[in-house]
């Protein structure tokens, strides 16, 4: 009973998941965001591919958070480019530290050099590392008791002044985005535990060599906590 009721304090954090792509305004850049979410062994480096996981434990298996987005030139603009872009993540799940029961948040971040305004379909992936899952995954014996419907996310783009470029969302079934961004809103370091810097760009995980040319090109490695520009 103090479990459920521990639970229950943690309103909208107990998930469904459901992919959502954002109907964004014509002024956005960024439209057309969905997210996926899958599990991956550690890739083999002699190999281009890795290894998708089809075991039902998280043990030592990698979260990959895959970003479909479309960026687009603004009215009556020709081969447009946006420099010093960004993917901020959010990713919010009932976990657990030091015994106890805790809602837990991992943000990240991917800045990109540039971006071209192609109208077309373009991917970013992010992962978060098996370590830190296990770290914070609630378990029961030797394996984690949760699934890729166990996430609530935000995936934002911002330009280097922070402004949102577009927003998706992913993991409750039925919500609106309406009411993704007031829920988002709402947490703050009084509510929930926050691990900065959680979830890794592309060109920080064992994929940073492996097929470079299917994505945007990310910046080296720099303050990739998911903390919105100012």
């Amino acid at each position: 009973m103090k479990k459920r009721l521990l639970l229950a304090s943690l309103t909208a954090i107990l998930l469904y998941g459901v992919s959502n792509v954002q109907a964004a305004p014509a002024e956005e850049l960024v439209t057309k965001i969905k997210v996926n979410l899958s599990t991956s062994n550690t890739p083999n480096q002699s190999t281009s591919n890795s290894t998708p996981s089809t075991s039902s434990s998280w043990r030592n298996k990698w979260l990959v958070i895959s970003v479909e987005y479309t960026p687009v030139p603004q009215e009556k603009q020709r081969h447009s480019w946006i420099d010093d872009a960004s993917l901020d993540l959010r990713v919010i799940f009932n976990g657990q530290s030091d015994g106890r029961t805790q809602a837990v948040l991992f943000t990240g971040r991917s800045p990109f050099w540039t971006v071209p305004l192609d109208s077309r379909k373009h991917i970013a992936t992010m992962m978060i590392p098996p370590q830190l899952l296990d770290r914070y995954l609630p378990s029961s014996g030797t394996a984690s008791t949760v699934s890729t419907n166990t996430f609530t996310i935000e995936a934002a783009f911002r330009d280097r002044a922070g402004t949102v470029l577009g927003i998706g969302y992913y993991g409750q079934r039925g919500w609106p985005d309406e009411k993704y961004a007031a829920y988002f809103s709402k947490l703050n370091a009084g509510t929930v535990l926050t691990v900065s810097g959680a979830i890794l760009p592309r060109n920080r995980t064992p994929w940073a060599l492996h097929e470079v040319d299917n994505f945007d090109l990310l910046k080296p490695d720099t303050d990739n906590g998911g903390i919105p520009a100012k």
